[in-house]
């Protein structure tokens, strides 16, 4: 069985639990492989102190090197941090599907692809903090996780709280991998 990559950003602050609990859900989901990437191939530390040594940087990644972008909550970006992967984002949606928790939905929202589709997040007046030209209101949901074509969002607080936030996350990534995208079709 062909191995997939699940390329993951790290950088200092990242929410390690949050990236432990999708690789849980994707390892019960399929057959994957975790390569994690930061800005400039550095060494990051997490949320929780954890040191955590990329695989590679940033300029080295394309979605054509991985089958799923996953991109873990952090303060960095309601800071207006990591500005640097836009690019990288915006070339994965549509192609790749894209699991973003917790402040991580803050990028999706500043990059406008949260305007028009179900998605969630920490609250709903969290966006509105923090992206000034987000018009996505009416499509938020207080739920632990909401998968969107390609766009998965996350609420990691809902998620941490429950059995069911966590075994929702684990639905929503067996659903993916099983019948959402190609890329994850068991016969691959």
């Amino acid at each position: 069985m062909k191995h997939k990559i699940c390329a993951a950003f790290i950088f200092d602050g990242f929410s390690d639990y949050e990236l432990a609990l999708t690789m849980a859900g994707l390892h019960r989901a399929g057959n994957f492989t975790l390569e994690t990437f930061s800005t400039k191939g550095r060494t990051a530390t997490s949320r929780c102190g954890l040191r955590t040594l990329p695989h590679t940087s940033l300029s080295c990644m394309s979605p054509d090197d991985f089958d799923l972008l996953v991109l873990p909550g952090g303060e960095q970006w309601e800071k207006g941090d990591n500005l640097e992967i836009f690019p990288l984002i915006s070339a994965t949606v549509g192609h790749r599907p894209v699991i973003a928790m917790s402040e991580a939905t803050l990028a999706l929202a500043d990059l406008g692809l949260l305007d028009e589709i179900p998605h969630t997040g920490i609250h709903p007046g969290h966006f509105e903090q923090f992206c000034p030209d987000y018009k996505g209101s009416s499509w938020f949901r207080s739920q632990s996780c909401i998968s969107a074509g390609t766009i998965i969002t996350v609420n990691g607080n809902l998620v941490m709280r429950s059995a069911s936030g966590i075994f929702g996350l684990f639905d929503t990534l067996q659903e993916i991998s099983g019948n959402r995208h190609e890329l994850f079709d068991p016969a691959c």
